[in-house]
């Protein structure tokens, strides 16, 4: 996926719900999908070039603010 978003000449847009701010799920399905579309958000992050996260209407750009440590 990330592969073929590098070779399309044009922008692409990945829109995606944050799942790891609220509680824990109780049901193990649900605790499962909840973690790999954590692992997801994460790998699409790593290779994206901006990163933004909206909460109440009000977005923050994530990447520039990226610390390595």
């Amino acid at each position: 996926l990330i592969d073929a978003t590098h070779k399309a000449d044009k922008t692409v847009v990945f829109v995606t719900n944050e799942l790891g701010l609220g509680i824990v799920p109780e049901n193990r399905m649900a605790r499962f999908f909840r973690d790999i579309a954590g692992l997801l958000n994460q790998t699409v992050a790593q290779a994206a070039d901006e990163v933004y996260l909206t909460i109440s209407g009000i977005t923050t750009e994530l990447k520039a603010k990226e610390v390595h440590i």
